[in-house]
């Protein structure tokens, strides 16, 4: 059984969710500028619509990006508060892995190229895959990207993101397929929760203090 929590400010969509012995409670809001703003009140009023406190949760897990970077530092700060003032530890997970994850359960597909839009004609973009355990892998570490400078050769890859409809005469390829509506992907932190229930078990948590968000870069203008 399992009492957790996940939240991820990574884009413009914020995602918080938290499970009670194999119950969900989920809360999200789109187009969210402001992360910061009443993050601990919806992330209490979650806890008390599942009957959890937080000295109750096995774990918390936090989507580190890359993103956004005002976003990213306040997941960073609230789950630094929450986890070491009750000693929880913390699965950090990628939000490009966690955007791979929906679309492999959405599109039932099982190779991933996810592409977010970056600002500034560069984007964020990871290459992911599940392998025979149903765990996903990163074939390429996150990066960022000019896309002038995008290549990729390999084949049977499904393109997931909205760079790939704001880029596409840069990025289209005839080895890589864009799934209709896959630009409206966005991490989802119930998602999370089930592969970072996979991550504590193998005990690859982290102390609250070592959580180190992806920036890749310093300022993210979207």
């Amino acid at each position: 059984m399992n009492k957790s929590l996940a939240i991820d400010t990574s884009t413009t969509r914020l995602t918080i969710a938290c499970e009670n012995d194999g119950i969900f409670y989920e809360y999200s809001m789109d187009n969210c500028v402001d992360h910061a703003k009443n993050i601990f009140s919806n992330i209490n009023d979650l806890l008390l619509e599942a009957q959890l406190n937080i000295k109750e949760l096995d774990f918390i897990s936090i989507g580190i990006g890359p993103g956004r970077f005002s976003g990213l530092r306040v997941a960073a700060s609230a789950v630094q508060a929450m986890a070491y003032t009750h000693e929880k530890n913390v699965v950090s997970v990628s939000s490009l892995s966690n955007i791979a994850l929906v679309a492999i359960k959405q599109f039932s597909i099982d190779r991933v190229l996810v592409a977010t839009d970056a600002g500034n004609n560069k984007i964020f973009f990871g290459s992911y895959q599940i392998d025979e355990s149903e765990i996903i892998k990163a074939n390429v570490k996150d990066s960022l990207i000019e896309i002038k400078d995008f290549v990729f050769e390999e084949t049977n890859y499904y393109g997931v993101g909205n760079a790939w409809k704001k880029y596409g005469e840069f990025l289209s390829r005839e080895n890589i397929m864009f799934l209709e509506g896959a630009e409206d992907l966005y991490p989802d932190a119930r998602t999370m929760i089930n592969y970072a229930k996979i991550r504590f078990e193998m005990k690859e948590f982290i102390d609250p203090f070592n959580i180190q968000p992806n920036y890749l870069i310093e300022q993210v203008t979207n």
